[in-house]
């Protein structure tokens, strides 16, 4: 199975430089899992501004830990559960405990059942950035939403052009991600499952 953004030996490097203290490959660590927590923070608190700021936190006691990391499989787990847990503290203190389901937030199942989207979301995001920069900004542009016609006025040129770019794009990504479909797709039945 194709790890994100690393290979086995990239990440056991990656892990030994950051407890040595290399802000680098702290930088490319963060890089690799910041919009990932950031959109799991916000399945729990509906709140852009507030997950930002417990990621980065989460971010800040992992660099303060970093002795004690032993692999990238270990720092990504403490960085979901600090995520987790500092969510449902934040909303305890802010009284909200009642206006939502706690009991559900605070289930293992929606814990899991969020991950596994955030490990999804992650393999894509992947993908798309290891698109040629034409391809990457088009395909981010259709994800935001935006149709080929608008698409094309942003970038100024033709929507065929558009079409194009999306074809080679959507080509290079199933390539890409076709290691990852039978993962994908065990992941998404063992959540429908429980």
């Amino acid at each position: 199975m194709k790890k994100i953004g690393l290979n086995m030996m990239d990440s056991d490097q990656l892990i030994l430089d950051i407890k040595k203290g290399n802000v680098n490959a702290f930088k490319q660590f963060f890089e690799s899992f910041y919009p990932s927590l950031c959109l799991f923070a916000n399945k729990y608190l509906k709140n852009s501004d507030e997950s930002l700021d417990i990621v980065q936190d989460a971010f800040i006691s992992i660099w303060n830990i970093r002795k004690d990391v032993h692999s990238i499989d270990s720092a990504k787990g403490y960085l979901f559960k600090y995520v987790k847990n500092r969510s449902l503290n934040y909303l305890r203190d802010q009284k909200q405990r009642k206006c939502l389901n706690f009991e559900q937030l605070n289930s293992e199942i929606f814990f899991r059942d969020n991950l596994i989207e955030e490990e999804t979301y992650q393999i894509i995001y992947e993908a798309v950035r290891n698109l040629p920069a034409q391809g990457q900004r088009v395909i981010e542009l259709a994800l935001d939403g935006l149709k080929n016609q608008a698409i094309a006025e942003q970038l100024n040129v033709t929507v065929n052009t558009i079409k194009t770019i999306k074809l080679r794009a959507f080509k290079s990504m199933r390539k890409e991600l076709k290691e990852n479909v039978f993962m994908l797709f065990m992941l998404l039945c063992a959540a429908k499952s429980n």
